[in-house]
């Protein structure tokens, strides 16, 4: 509840300054590619000597959705969870599940991201907004993401390559929380995501989290999508293995 209301939040205080924008005619109209966009923004180009800049939308669904899931993950490791566990006689199938369930969660929060954007929009800025993933001009980009973008990707993707990546930051907190613990899969998740806001290489996978970034990654984005659905697929082997090997009782 937490984090749709933050959502709610975040898209307010979007729409209001598109909302003034559009009254100055600066704008004559929003969409929510526009808004996506500015959603997954994350940190601006960083060099050495200059200030980071730090995502907080992104770092607070990382840390949102890595406490939803790998409290969940630990809790059900024991009392109940081991029942089940005998019951069920599968701990690899039981890990599946896990796995199976953390992505239904991703996706319900990616579209609780799309409907707080979507039905804002409409209630602020009313006939001009459009429910288009593109986006509808420079001027607008300029605006929000005070930076200069060339509008030669395709947006569509884009949230496509951010889905993915969130699957997979979260799908490696869940790995860890499984065979270690939740603490430990929080710390080397906020590494990588550290590491990735200072080196803008494709195969810093976190910086496809991240809009912003998209002239530094975008034109490597086949390279970097089967990086990250090489590692799902590498999480639930290494899933499988560890709860064949593991004592539950």
């Amino acid at each position: 509840m937490v984090f749709y209301i933050y959502c709610v939040f975040q898209a307010v205080s979007y729409f209001s300054n598109v909302y003034r924008c559009i009254k100055n005619s600066r704008i004559s109209s929003i969409s929510l590619g526009d808004s996506l966009l500015y959603v997954f923004r994350g940190a601006k180009e960083f060099s050495p000597g200059m200030q980071i800049d730090i995502p907080l939308f992104e770092i607070l669904i990382v840390l949102y959705i890595t406490f939803i899931i790998t409290y969940y993950i630990t809790a059900d490791q024991k009392a109940v969870g081991k029942n089940i566990l005998v019951i069920s006689g599968s701990a690899s199938g039981w890990w599946l599940s896990k796995y199976i369930t953390m992505l239904l969660a991703v996706i319900i929060y990616m579209a609780g991201i799309f409907a707080a954007n979507t039905i804002v929009g409409l209630i602020m800025t009313g006939s001009r907004f459009s429910m288009s993933l593109n986006i509808t001009g420079t001027e607008a980009v300029r605006i929000f993401l005070q930076t200069k973008l060339e509008l030669d990707f395709n947006m569509p993707l884009v949230i496509i390559l951010c889905f993915v990546c969130l699957v997979t930051m979260t799908g490696i907190s869940l790995l860890l929380a499984y065979i270690s613990n939740a603490v430990f899969g929080f710390v080397v998740n906020l590494f990588f995501f550290i590491v990735s806001i200072c080196s803008m290489k494709w195969f810093f996978f976190y910086n496809y989290f991240m809009t912003i970034r998209i002239p530094h990654v975008y034109n490597r984005w086949p390279y970097g999508l089967c990086l990250m659905l090489a590692i799902n697929i590498l999480l639930v082997a290494t899933g499988i293995i560890y709860s064949k090997k593991k004592d539950f009782i």
